[in-house]
């Protein structure tokens, strides 16, 4: 994540008030005007870096699900069953979250418009799709159509992360939910 940043000057200050305006409001309630004014730039200073708003958002999801992916690539790479791994993967997402909850959460609410234009290569479902085809093959987890269980994982993974902002009242102390999305995970394959 932190590779969004390392832009130096008018870029780095515009992708950072951006992230922080799409993840806090959401992409369609913010305007270009909107994100130059916060960022102290005016809107020729911000179209000299990015042809427009949905140019900038998708330079920020790409880097953010690139980012991810990288890290999805390396608990594929380490010597566990395919449930262990799918729960690291859960960990991971938790602990990022933590350390990044502007970038997860922009990634999270921009997910639905922003997936169809970000390069197949960097999509992290393709490791998920890996980890659990080889677990079924192994026998580790119960055979059943591989994109049902990415859907299924995935809700119970995401939900809390994209309803945390709103429901953190009602919802376990952060580190109690993800130990129960874990373990719900577990449950899940079993």
């Amino acid at each position: 994540m932190k590779q969004l940043f390392l832009h130096d000057g008018k870029k780095s200050i515009i992708l950072k008030t951006s992230l922080e305006l799409f993840a806090s409001k959401g992409y369609h309630a913010i305007s270009v005007r909107d994100i130059a004014k916060a960022a102290g730039v005016s809107e020729a200073a911000l179209y000299k870096h990015f042809k427009g708003k949905e140019d900038m958002a998708l330079y920020i999801f790409s880097a953010i699900i690139s980012e991810y992916t990288k890290k999805l690539e390396l608990i594929d790479a380490e010597d566990h069953e395919a449930v262990n791994k799918l729960c690291r993967i859960v960990e991971l997402t938790y602990d990022l979250y933590q350390e990044y909850p502007n970038e997860i959460r922009f990634a999270l609410l921009s997910q639905y418009f922003l997936w169809d234009m970000v390069e197949e290569e960097i999509k992290p479902h393709f490791i998920i799709r890996k980890i659990i085809n080889e677990g079924m093959d192994r026998g580790e987890i119960p055979r059943q159509e591989v994109y049902l269980w990415i859907t299924i994982y995935t809700g119970i993974m995401l939900q809390p992360l994209a309803q945390y902002p709103y429901f953190h009242d009602v919802l376990p102390d952060f580190h109690i939910l993800k130990t129960k999305i874990s373990s719900s995970v577990r449950k899940l394959f079993s």
